[in-house]
């Protein structure tokens, strides 16, 4: 039987990138997490608050004790609530009453069951989540975009490697004569006086935001640090990795970041040699995992992840697959801009819903 776990919930939508499994057993002995049609499953690990309505294709799943539960009376009660809990006041609510560390972030059962909820009159608040829906279908479709291109970028990086004339013949080197390796250390920032994140500097990226990302590419984060601050700065087209039992993440950033704790910085010489080790290290992910240390496989050794070789192709080869990669990823960024301008005018409705100025119209 199928398990959702809180990583699976991205972008307001159920989207389990590697499905885990559980005996039937152990989903029979947890009847209260079996999930249906129109529950509403909220994140309580991590990043708390996301949430997202149960399809058809999910009903009957378990949920880890990561997600929260909410059955509403009607699905127009769930529809309203994801949008409520997804408004900026309202994760501001949740983060400042959730607890523990930045991939850990807690926010319980009994401190969600006390968030206030706005309650609009039925027809108004119908109209308005006929408009909502509308994005939400937009978004999922730019979603599938950008994964259909992601994948493409995997099945040509799986094609090359195995199938591609020569490839048997290929070299194997260590991977830190192929990179420089450096481990972040700067600490987490601290909220400014207002509670919220620093709004200029340069990015921060935390093993949490390593983890999870849904895509190859980070191209932001929520944390910023001053630009004078000092640590580990990362040009773009870095490699960053960071570990948890089940295997080693890694993204490319897109901008400059610094880089926090336990975040391991491979330089690679050129951007076509960045491109073809984001979709190594990437595929490895699992066997890689041998290379954590430490409490729950959070800490890369760089020591043993230095000395894992790599199938390292003709520089011709990793031009080529470069080249294509590039363009499928900018093809997938795309998509994710668009999702972010209509994140931007999903709140924008729903402040002037809140505030009575709402027509009952998309405003383009």
């Amino acid at each position: 039987m199928g398990l959702i776990r809180a990583a699976d919930v991205q972008g307001g939508t159920l989207h389990p990138f590697e499905p885990r499994r559980i005996s039937h057993r152990v989903h029979e002995a947890n009847r209260r997490s079996q999930l249906a049609v129109g529950d509403l499953v909220v994140v309580l690990v991590g990043r708390v608050g996301d949430a997202a309505i149960v399809p058809p294709a999910f009903h009957g799943w378990n949920a880890a004790r990561t997600i929260g539960i909410i059955r509403a009376a009607e699905p127009d009660d769930a529809a309203w609530l994801k949008v409520w809990l997804g408004s900026p006041e309202v994760r501001d609510w949740c983060e400042r009453r959730a607890t523990g560390s930045t991939l850990h972030r807690t926010l319980s059962l009994a401190v969600l069951r006390d968030l206030p909820v706005a309650v609009p009159p039925v027809a108004p608040r119908a109209a308005f989540l006929r408009a909502v829906r509308l994005l939400d279908e937009k978004a999922v479709t730019n979603r599938r975009i950008s994964d259909c291109a992601t994948a493409l970028a995997k099945a040509q990086f799986v094609a090359e490697t195995r199938y591609g004339a020569g490839s048997a013949g290929w070299p194997e080197k260590p991977l830190d004569t192929l990179v420089t390796m450096q481990v972040g250390a700067a600490p987490r920032p601290r909220p400014d006086r207002e509670g919220s994140p620093a709004s200029e500097g340069i990015s921060f990226v935390a093993p949490a935001d390593v983890l999870q990302s849904s895509s190859p590419h980070l191209y932001g984060t929520e944390h910023r640090v001053p630009s004078e601050k000092t640590g580990v700065v990362c040009d773009p087209h870095s490699l960053l990795l960071a570990s948890r039992e089940d295997g080693v993440q890694a993204v490319m950033n897109a901008d400059l970041v610094i880089a926090g704790r336990n975040v391991v910085v491979l330089r690679p010489s050129s951007g076509a040699d960045a491109y073809w080790l984001l979709h190594e290290i990437r595929l490895r992910s699992a066997e890689l995992a041998v290379a954590a240390q430490g409490s729950a496989g959070r800490e890369i050794s760089r020591r043993v992840l230095g000395s894992t070789t790599v199938r390292w192709p003709p520089q011709e080869v990793r031009e080529r697959f470069a080249q294509l990669a590039d363009r499928l990823h900018e093809r997938a960024r795309t998509a994710q801009v668009e999702n972010e301008k209509l994140s931007r005018l999903r709140g924008q409705l729903l402040d002037s819903f809140l505030s009575g100025n709402f027509s009952g119209m998309l405003p383009f």
